[in-house]
């Protein structure tokens, strides 16, 4: 076969493949944004946004935290319908809400609410990022990966003369490789 149609060939598999794969490297780029930044500490949660406010409530009667007291301050605070459980420490509540929780400082009737926001259309990125689905979805990433091999072989070949993978892009190519490696080197 003539080098041409072999050229015409691959730089018609690398643009199909690239199109097929398009969907599923934009899902993996934000996701991978996002969860390198929830590891270094920058976000709180990768799926959800976290708000914060201090409200004053009033305090239990005769210094008695019972469940009237808890769904009392759930009242104050709007959350009622969002209870989950509370556990009681010495001077404090904390009430475990679907969405968040609360903590009262018993002795001054401080209470800080927490309230997590899902972060819609990341929280699925991730969902598919971490393959927490499986079945049959780990086999189609398994395919998403072979078209991303296939897009890096054919990608070299795409190009010929001084911007080929003989002349610039050999250059380009082995830096691409040694700079995973160098972190692996100084890193791991």
């Amino acid at each position: 076969m003539q080098t041409k149609t072999l050229r015409r060939w691959n730089n018609a598999i690398h643009r199909d493949i690239g199109y097929l794969c398009v969907g599923m490297t934009l899902i993996y780029a934000i996701s991978g944004i996002v969860l390198n930044h929830f590891k270094s500490g920058d976000l709180i949660h990768p799926d959800y946004a976290k708000s914060f406010k201090e409200v004053r409530v009033s305090l239990p009667k005769n210094d008695s935290v019972t469940n009237a007291y808890v769904f009392s301050v759930l009242d104050q605070l709007g959350e009622k319908d969002h209870y989950k459980s509370h556990i009681l420490g010495a001077n404090s509540l904390e009430i475990f809400l679907s969405m968040g929780s609360v903590y009262v400082d018993l002795k001054s009737g401080t209470a800080q609410v927490e309230k997590k926001t899902p972060l819609y259309g990341i929280r699925e990125f991730n969902l598919l990022h971490y393959n927490n689905i499986k079945k049959f979805y780990t086999w189609f990433s398994d395919l998403y990966a072979v078209g991303l091999i296939f897009l890096a072989i054919t990608g070299m070949f795409v190009l010929k003369g001084k911007n080929g993978i003989l002349k610039r892009g050999a250059w380009l190519t082995l830096i691409g490789i040694l700079l995973p490696a160098l972190f692996l080197l100084f890193y791991a």
